[in-house]
Order: structure tokens, then C-alpha cells, then sequence
């Protein structure tokens, strides 16, 4: 899986501001589609595939606790995400798949307390090592090049080596362990202007 750590609860975090008609134009004004992907807001329907979708221990292996996702919980997660969308004019939606239209993941910007946006995506397993992690997140990066958000963050644990990679092919680079809000996360970040790169973090 190419998922990018950050708890759905991130997501799913309130804050201020507006941006009307995000649900409505999420698709054809964003331009966040791919060759064989595009993302879309979550809706009520979308519960059980996430359900579903958490229900394999690969898939959620390096997602928060690693836990199942409850029915409930998803629920919350597709509401407050879709609160996001209307308040932020960004946040966490579905990965279709074209042209089955099937919900094969998750994407997005999430808003942890902490602050800066931060970069989450998970694929199904049957979706892994064909290329579609590297294709969404190019368009999650220049979704976010083209708004000015700057720096852009994501975590990842340490051992998801799959995600580094293709966070590194995405010019991230890595920042102190210690600056994730989760101690065992690594946090990398990528900046727009590169003059303005932080020092590499030390190894370990």
C-alpha cells in the first residue's frame, strides 16, 4: 500500500474559513483525476467500502493504530470530511477507479492540530505495484502546488518503505522524527521554493 501515515481522525479535524460549492465542483475545478483515477467528496454510501477496506491488515498495517475501522467510525470520517471540504476548500475524499467507478482508496489534504496541511492516500491491496500510487500522488502534489500550499507535509512509518520512495521521487524530504505528532512516524515535507530546504535530518 502506498498509504501516506496520518490517522483518519486527522482528516477529519474541523478548523475555520469557507470556500462555497467545494462539493459541487470538487472533480471539475480541482482537475484532481488521473489517467486512471480521479477523486472525488465521500459520500454516505462510501461507509461500508471504507469498513471494508480497512478490513485487511495490510492495508491498514501503517494507518494510525493499525486497527479495523469501525462502522461508526467511518461515518464520522466521511462527515467531517466533508464538513472540511465546505470550510477549507480542501480535505480527504474517495479514489475511483476508471471506469469501473469502484472506491479503491482514499485521498487528500488532512489539517492535523499541530498545523501545515498534510499529504494522506491509501490504495486496496489489489491496487498495489501497478503504478497508481506514484500517478495519485503527483496530482495530490500538484493539486497542492497550484493552491499555494506550502510546505506540504506527510508522515510515514518507518518501515513503509514503498511510501518513502515515492514521497522522495516527489521532492520530500525528510524533517526531525521528533517534529511528527506521532513519535513513531517519520515526518518528510516538501517545499515549493527548494533555496528554502530544511537540514537533512540526521540517520538513525
Amino acid at each position: 500500500m502506498a498509504g501516506v501515515a496520518a490517522a483518519f481522525s486527522r482528516a477529519a479535524a474541523g478548523g475555520s474559513g469557507r470556500c462555497a460549492g467545494w462539493e459541487d465542483h470538487m472533480i471539475q475545478d480541482a482537475q484532481l483525476e488521473t489517467a486512471r483515477l480521479f477523486v472525488r467528496p465521500f459520500e454516505d454510501e462510501d461507509v461500508d467500502a471504507l469498513v471494508d477496506l480497512f478490513a485487511d491488515p495490510d492495508v491498514r498495517r501503517y494507518v494510525d493504530d493499525g486497527r479495523a475501522l469501525s462502522r461508526a467510525d467511518a461515518a464520522l470520517w466521511v462527515r467531517n470530511s466533508r464538513r472540511n471540504l465546505r470550510l477549507h476548500g480542501y480535505g480527504t475524499g474517495a479514489v475511483v477507479e476508471r471506469p469501473s467507478g469502484r472506491l479503491i482508496g482514499w485521498a487528500g489534504m488532512a489539517r492535523p492540530d499541530e498545523g501545515g496541511e498534510e499529504l494522506i492516500y491509501g490504495l486496496a491491496r489489489p491496487f498495489w505495484n501497478r503504478g497508481l500510487g506514484r500517478e495519485l500522488l503527483a496530482a495530490l502534489v500538484d493539486f497542492a502546488t497550484e493552491r499555494g500550499i506550502d510546505p506540504l507535509r506527510a508522515t510515514v512509518h518507518p518501515d513503509n518503505k514503498a511510501s518513502i520512495a515515492l514521497l522522495e521521487r516527489q521532492g520530500f524530504r525528510r524533517r526531525s522524527r521528533a517534529e511528527a505528532a506521532d513519535a513513531n512516524d517519520l515526518l518528510f515535507e516538501r517545499q515549493a521554493d527548494p533555496s528554502a530546504s530544511m537540514v537533512a535530518a540526521p540517520s538513525r
